[in-house]
């Protein structure tokens, strides 16, 4: 499967054997397949030190950082990556030519320090939580769900027109049945219990707010804000599942 093959190579550094450039048609309908790479993602970082804490007695902070450092591994950082030259490009104050100027400088800024920090920190405290708490699946179930907001937001997203990428190829150009079908194979996560549920619900529409505020200040999105779209969403969500009511 091409297309298949090209989504596992762009998002994740498993090998895949696709080693030539995409055309249209395969970026477009490789979009199908992003969920479907979070469920690989979730099987090699979650579920491998789920089957290890069986084995051998690992420390939960142990776990949580192995966990978040193998999910950077098999992404490459690109996620990471995105959200870092985001938290640059939309933080300070300029005008819209000047922050995309900012998005692609390759040099970290202060936004993007601290930014990483807090992100990196939340990330590894929600895991620890969660584990302490047995619930290794709804880890597993946000790095998918994660990988499914970054579906919605590139049907709901328009691509900046002064910019070149290959976020320009599917950016605002996937139909909505994309959208449905990635929805049809994620929703065992989403519908695994009342709380992912809702908390799916709440990335969503932090997802469409973030949407109408990276058009006001960029004129649109592009591949490292859908980068950031979903560290973001996996973040996020995995804080939301600590919280519970008293």
């Amino acid at each position: 499967m091409k297309s298949f093959r090209f989504a596992l190579s762009l998002l994740t550094t498993i090998p895949s054997g696709f080693k030539d450039l995409p055309d249209e048609k395969t970026f477009l309908s490789s979009v199908n397949f992003f969920p479907l790479c979070g469920y690989i993602l979730g099987f090699f970082c979650v579920l491998s030190f789920y089957a290890l804490s069986h084995i051998f007695y690992i420390n939960d902070i142990i776990e949580a950082i192995g966990i978040t450092a193998l999910l950077f591994l098999l992404t490459g950082g690109l996620h990471l990556d995105g959200f870092a030259d985001s938290c640059d490009a939309l933080m300070c104050s300029a005008p819209p030519s000047k922050r995309i100027e900012i998005l692609h400088d390759s040099r970290l800024g202060a936004f993007a320090t601290i930014g990483l920090i807090l992100l990196l920190s939340a990330k590894i405290c929600a895991i620890f939580i969660l584990i302490r708490e047995n619930e290794y699946w709804s880890i597993f179930s946000m790095i998918v769900i994660a990988r499914f907001i970054m579906v919605f937001l590139i049907k709901i997203g328009q691509f900046y027109p002064f910019e070149r990428g290959m976020g320009k190829e599917i950016i605002g150009k996937i139909p909505w049945l994309t959208v449905f079908v990635t929805f049809l194979y994620t929703a065992p996560c989403i519908f695994m219990n009342w709380d992912i549920l809702i908390t799916t619900i709440i990335l969503i529409l932090i997802v469409i707010y973030f949407n109408s505020r990276v058009k006001a200040k960029l004129g649109g999105i592009s591949g490292d804000i859908l980068g950031a779209s979903v560290e973001l969403s996996e973040t996020l969500g995995l804080v939301l599942l600590t919280i519970k009511l008293l």
